[in-house]
């Protein structure tokens, strides 16, 4: 749930060849890498997260150079791939120069949602806890992040895996929340990787809340956690959101369903009060 961006500016004289690395200034994850000849410079890009997919967007303002190799994008980079991306070549025998940003986002832009699921509600069987907060919700549920639900419920809640997955992210080392917007990056969180190539977020995790660690694969019902109030949140709660990759947003978030004794429930209405079934 973050966009990170970098400005570069490089400008090749006859004669030199260098090469040049950028990284997202917030969390130094994802770079970008810049090889120079005397007529042509071949981006490459490198994603740190062991197992995290990312989706990747480049923008070039160019000066005597054109694409001579590889695509626009947007680019997905699986987690720990170094890949080369594209080619520019100078067009005529004069100086050059090239001004770039990028932006990523978690999640794969191409994943397809398999809309036949049905999630678990994220916590123990028999437990039941309200909507605080769902689709299309006035404080954080908007735009891009209109597809989420949050349920309410003590810190020290058990949460459990709402679907098959593998553990591609954690963080559990924040002590902060509160409702401004400087807490959002503040979340303690676990988030996992589906077979559809979609993420789910399981956000707001309490100080050493994750009972999971990445690479770790969970079956559907497994404790993966216990819930908190860490980040943007106006109260304890447990913020849970299906997503994928994009280029103009932080990331996507789509809709999903649960499975409830009442058969499967999407974007259940703020106040109802969800029971956790077999």
């Amino acid at each position: 749930m973050f966009r990170n961006l970098i400005f570069s500016l490089a400008v090749l004289f006859p004669g030199v060849v260098s090469a040049d690395r950028a990284c997202d200034t917030k969390f130094g994850k994802i770079c970008i890498e810049t090889v120079q000849t005397e007529t042509s410079v071949v981006f490459y890009a490198e994603n740190r997260y062991p197992l995290l997919p990312v989706t990747l967007n480049v923008d070039l303002e160019l000066n005597n150079l054109r694409r001579s190799q590889g695509d626009a994008g947007p680019f997905v980079l699986n987690g720990g791939d170094r890949l080369r991306l594209f080619t520019l070549s100078q067009q005529q025998n004069a100086q050059w120069s090239y001004r770039y940003t990028f932006t990523w986002s978690r999640g794969d832009i191409t994943a397809r949602h398999d809309d036949r699921h049905a999630y678990r509600l994220p916590f123990p069987i028999g437990q039941s806890f309200s909507i605080g907060q769902s689709c299309n919700g006035q404080f954080t549920h908007v735009g891009s992040h209109r597809y989420a639900v949050d349920f309410n419920m003590p810190e020290g809640t058990p949460i459990h895996a709402a679907r098959d997955g593998l553990v591609v992210d954690v963080k559990e080392d924040s002590r902060s929340g509160g409702p401004d917007p400087s807490y959002k990056d503040q979340g303690n969180y676990v988030i996992m990787l589906h077979a559809d190539r979609t993420l789910a977020q399981y956000y707001h995790l309490r100080p050493g809340g994750a009972v999971v660690a990445v690479g770790d694969r969970v079956r559907a019902g497994e404790q993966i956690g216990y819930s908190g109030n860490t980040g943007q949140s106006t109260g304890p709660h447990l913020h849970f959101d299906v997503i994928r990759g994009s280029t103009r947003v932080a990331s996507e978030t789509l809709p999903f369903r649960f499975a409830t004794s009442k058969g499967p429930l999407r974007c259940p209405e703020v106040g109802t009060t969800l029971r956790a079934v077999n």
